[in-house]
């Protein structure tokens, strides 16, 4: 056998040991089928602390466990050794030729005479005697001690000239962490206010440097450590381009983590993408998402794309379920909310259908404002005097705004025309509104435009003809019935693109209401109104009852062509009936007759989502309680305040998918608004990836905010920044 040559002399030791270690480390498949018990011989016989690291690594995981014939006869009865308390004691361990059990963490390190020199030789009471070793205070610390063997390396353990430069280098790491930390509160200024951050010459000789590098100047005439780092800093100073992407970067990388988790909380995601084109000439799709956070609606802003080389119906659905598949909304999808335009609303190839191809309960929007404008925009079209009347109110602005001595003019008046837009027919109403209450002003301007011999003869020709304008009968009269159409139809108009998120149950009810207020319109008592109205505007006028008829045909006209146009354009809020199950007003209804076909369409748009029966009894009990005749938002923050999501359960999940569903895509359109501020005739050379992260910034002010308040919100940037490459200034801690 290998130990049984041990002597005791120093050389012969030696040459164990070298024994032991090749045992161990070169033939240790073929020692494992040895006899173990050659380890303890040689452990009576020499120090465990004589052995290296390694040997001692390697003996820890060679435990001795041989059979021993132990025996013990009591009369008749005889007891023997059994093998499974080697599995019981995990520190138990034997010799085969000394015929005795041993504790192999005791022999180890020391301990109780009986378990490390000795031996137990007899089975004789063995459990009771190993149980109580095994609670006892010295087998105790050489269990940790024989625990702990292997996982702390004392020779790697840090010495103290280690401990010290490691503490230094902490040092250094927290000055640096406080120079980012300076760095990212300007880049998250600079964002929220959507403001340049380079400037044309970046040079220290330079007069303007950029916002960026000008901020923290700023900052370096009251900070010593800012100042001394740009002073005396010459690997990293934190000013490149570079860098201010990477911050950027990184501050939106923590930002989108934190909508992230928003949206895995979320049970409903719904989707609003709207188009537009940048400065240069770069055609940006817009994508935001709409959920519901406990009894909070939220819409996010996810990023600008660039949809320039293809904008089939199929080119920018991959663009969307991309985006779907990235942040991984799976089947939370509800609903789609996009523009009329046919390559987003097609049935065949839109992108709305190619969406429900893959997504079969998402229910497709068309953007409730698109449709209002394009009701209105109908009638300018179809009707000759409706046409002839747009296209007048547009020749105010266009006189005023050719010429800054005509400018001037209107400015002494005391007001001035809103901006002129073919595509938003608010424009149409705010001019009508000005037009109407400064009429008396405009006709002075005009009137002094013809009279006074300094003005040209184009000033004075077109004054004329708009002067002419104001003291036509018809025209005034279309200006007084459009300033009341205006007023229902703006109300509408602001509500849907209203800051306030409103829901698709709030909207249609608008819509409903504005078709009423139209219908009450339509009537002989509008006709004489507008005419009285029309009279105290111009004193001149006169309607016959010839003209009066004409005019009260032109009216009816109008009206029903905008009624027939709001039954048309919205004929799908069908698809929506299920909707009316959140309406508070027709809960005293719903409790006398249950809308039981309400309940099936909204089971039958999203199957497998609610548990039918438990759903009816919850709205049941929900109509029946006068206290919960609620709007929506209103009863889910009822119930999510008294703690009741359990109990209606699936009536949370049903205002939930109510407030999720959107009607506008306003959001979109508010975005593409940031886009053509921060993508500037100046800025035209952004990157999208710069784009969309200032864009993020800026329209996520709210929520970049609130996360500013957490302490660790700077931390988990710089940690990013440090991870994104390898950089060459020091921001991770070492462990002292």
């Amino acid at each position: 056998m290998l130990f049984s040559t041990l002597r005791l002399d120093s050389f012969k030791v030696f040459a164990v040991r070298i024994a032991v270690v090749t045992y161990f480390s070169v033939n240790m498949k073929t020692a494992a089928c040895q006899k173990k018990t050659d380890i303890l011989d040689f452990l009576f016989k020499n120090s465990f602390n004589t052995l290296t690291y390694e040997e001692k690594c390697q003996l820890k995981s060679n435990r001795p466990t041989p059979n021993i014939a132990l025996e013990y006869k009591e009369g008749k009865f005889v007891r023997k050794f059994q093998y499974s308390w080697y599995t019981k004691f995990p520190w138990l361990t034997g010799s085969d030729k000394l015929n005795k059990v041993f504790c192999f963490c005791c022999v180890i390190f020391g301990g109780e005479k009986e378990w490390t020199v000795d031996g137990i030789s007899s089975v004789k009471n063995f459990i009771r005697k190993s149980e109580k070793h095994s609670i006892s205070k010295k087998h105790l610390i050489n269990q940790e001690k024989f625990h702990l063997l292997g996982k702390v390396r004392i020779e790697h353990a840090i010495l103290e000239g280690r401990r010290l430069a490691a503490i230094k280098h902490n040092e250094q790491v927290s000055i640096n962490r406080r120079l980012i930390a300076r760095m990212i509160h300007v880049v998250c200024f600079l964002g929220k206010q959507e403001l340049a951050f380079r400037g044309h010459r970046e040079h220290d000789e330079s007069l303007n440097k950029g916002n960026y590098l000008e901020l923290l100047d700023l900052l370096a005439q009251e900070e010593h450590l800012l100042k001394d780092h740009f002073l005396s800093s010459s690997i990293f100073k934190g000013t490149s381009k570079i860098i201010q992407n990477d911050l950027i970067e990184s501050v939106t990388t923590i930002l989108n983590s934190k909508i992230f988790k928003e949206i895995q909380t979320a049970n409903y995601i719904s989707i609003q993408a709207d188009e537009t084109t940048d400065v240069s000439c770069r055609s940006q799709m817009s994508i935001i998402f709409r959920y519901v956070i406990e009894e909070k609606i939220v819409e996010r802003f996810i990023g600008f794309f660039d949809v320039s080389s293809d904008k089939t119906g199929s080119g920018l659905a991959d663009v969307i379920l991309s985006v779907i598949k990235k942040w991984d909304l799976g089947n939370k999808i509800i609903a789609q909310t996009y523009d009329g335009a046919s390559v987003m609303s097609g049935t065949k190839n839109g992108v709305q259908s190619l969406i429900k191809n893959i997504y079969p309960n998402v229910l497709f929007i068309h953007c409730y404002a698109h449709q209002l404008n394009l009701v209105l925009l109908y009638g300018a079209k179809t009707i000759k005097p409706v046409k002839l009347f747009i296209c007048n109110l547009t020749m105010f602005h266009t006189f005023f705004s050719r010429s800054s001595k005509r400018s001037e003019l209107l400015r002494q008046q005391g007001f001035k025309l809103p901006n002129h837009s073919d595509t938003r027919w608010n424009y149409h109403s705010r001019a009508a509104s000005t037009i109407k209450t400064h009429f008396i002003e405009l006709k002075n301007a005009f009137t002094h435009v013809i009279e006074e011999p300094n003005w040209d003869h184009i000033s004075i020709s077109t004054a004329s003809g708009i002067l002419d304008k104001l003291n036509d009968a018809q025209f005034v009269y279309l200006l007084i019935l459009f300033n009341k159409i205006f007023i229902y139809t703006d109300h509408v108009f602001n509500f849907l693109q209203s800051k306030i998120l409103s829901n698709i149950k709030s909207c249609i009810s608008e819509i409903q209401n504005l078709k009423k207020n139209l219908e009450d319109l339509r009537k002989e008592q509008t006709v004489n109104t507008c005419c009285d109205e029309a009279i105290q505007l111009n004193n001149d006028f006169e309607y016959g009852d010839k003209q009066k008829n004409n005019l009260r045909k032109i009216t009816y006209e109008i009206l029903d062509s905008l009624i027939v146009q709001i039954n048309i354009r919205f004929e799908d809020t069908s698809e929506l009936e299920f909707v009316e199950l959140t309406n508070e007003k027709m809960f005293d209804i719903y409790h006398n007759t249950f809308p039981e076909c309400k309940l099936i369409k909204l089971l039958k748009q999203y199957p497998n989502m609610f548990e039918e029966n438990r759903l009816r009894n919850e709205l049941s009990v929900i109509y029946s309680d006068n206290n919960k005749h609620l709007p929506p938002h209103k009863l889910l923050d009822l119930i999510i305040k008294n703690n009741l999501q359990e109990i209606y359960s699936q009536f949370t999940k049903l205002c939930q998918l109510v407030l999720t569903i959107p009607a506008t895509t306003a959001s979109s359109e508010r975005s593409m608004s940031t886009l053509k501020r921060i993508k500037s005739f100046l800025r035209n050379r952004m990157t999208n990836k710069r784009l969309t992260n200032l864009s993020s910034l800026a329209i996520e002010k709210n929520l970049l905010g609130v996360m500013a308040k957490d302490p660790t919100f700077v931390e988990s940037i710089i940690d990013d920044f440090a991870k994104k490459k390898e950089r060459r200034i020091e921001l991770e801690y070492k462990i002292i």
